[in-house]
């Protein structure tokens, strides 16, 4: 650790100025701290014909939002960001399509039909969490997994039946 020798020595009387300078310091901050403080007490006690014009004026600012908003035309295909949306009435919950799994479990087509089981228990899964569009999308992949998965286990099934005579 090096010492700095070529640093001016403070005396005790350099010392007392610096610490006259931060006191003075101190005391401006102290007088800026009393002015913010009557400035404070002089809003709390406003006249009521201020704290009229000021109500009068946030009645205004209120109206001429009011108007703006009713201005904006509303469209029906104003497109939504969010993640979870919600079904509308007509639609109601998206099926997760549960039964064609279960059913295309008895299908040989082993591989596939686990797939469309693991595809429909994820759909109601995000059903559950309300997430509608990504319970719709696997679904519909689940049902397009069941149905290959019922046609190849068909077909597997009458070409056993048909090679074995």
């Amino acid at each position: 650790m090096a010492i700095n020798t070529d640093a001016p020595l403070l005396t005790t009387d350099a010392l007392r100025e610096r610490a006259a300078l931060q006191s003075t310091d101190f005391g401006d901050t102290q007088k800026l701290l009393d002015i913010s403080d009557k400035e404070l007490k002089r809003e709390l006690k406003r006249s009521p014909s201020d704290a009229q014009l000021a109500k009068c004026l946030e009645a205004e600012r209120n109206e001429q939002t009011a108007v703006n908003v009713d201005a904006e035309p509303r469209s029906p295909s104003r497109v939504s960001f969010s993640r979870a949306s919600s079904p509308t009435p007509a639609e109601g919950e998206p099926s997760s399509f549960m039964w064609v799994a279960v059913i295309s479990c008895f299908c040989p087509a082993v591989p596939i039909n686990l797939f469309a089981l693991y595809f429909a228990h994820m759909s109601r899964s995000m059903i559950h969490a309300k997430d509608y569009d990504g319970a719709r999308r696997l679904g519909r992949l689940a049902l397009l997994l069941s149905i290959v998965s019922i046609v190849v286990g068909l077909a597997i099934v009458l070409y056993l039946l048909m090679t074995e005579t």
